[in-house]
C-alpha cells in the first residue's frame, strides 16, 4: 500500500495537514507499515480486542487508541 494524507485521519497531528500548516512534518519521514490497534479502555485479553491496521509510523492518536509492532503475547484470538 502506498503512502496517502488518507492514513493521517485520526492522528493528533492531521491538523496541520493544510488547517493549520501546509503539512505536518513527520509525514515526508513516515513509513507505512502494519501495526495491532487497541482502544484504551479494551482489556487485552478480550477475544478481537486488536484490529490489524495499515498506518504510518508517525501515527498517534491520544486518548483514542494504541498501536503495537507485534501482537501482545497475552492477546486472545476468535
Amino acid at each position: 500500500m502506498s503512502k496517502s494524507k488518507d492514513m493521517c485521519s485520526g492522528c493528533r497531528n492531521d491538523y496541520y495537514n493544510g488547517q493549520g500548516a501546509n503539512e505536518c512534518w513527520s509525514y515526508n519521514d513516515a513509513k507505512v507499515v502494519t501495526r495491532y490497534r487497541i482502544s484504551w479502555w479494551t482489556p487485552p485479553t478480550q477475544p478481537g480486542a486488536f484490529k490489524k491496521v495499515t498506518t504510518l509510523t508517525c501515527h498517534h492518536a491520544t486518548g483514542k487508541y494504541a498501536h503495537y509492532d507485534e501482537l501482545p503475547s497475552c492477546a486472545v484470538s476468535l
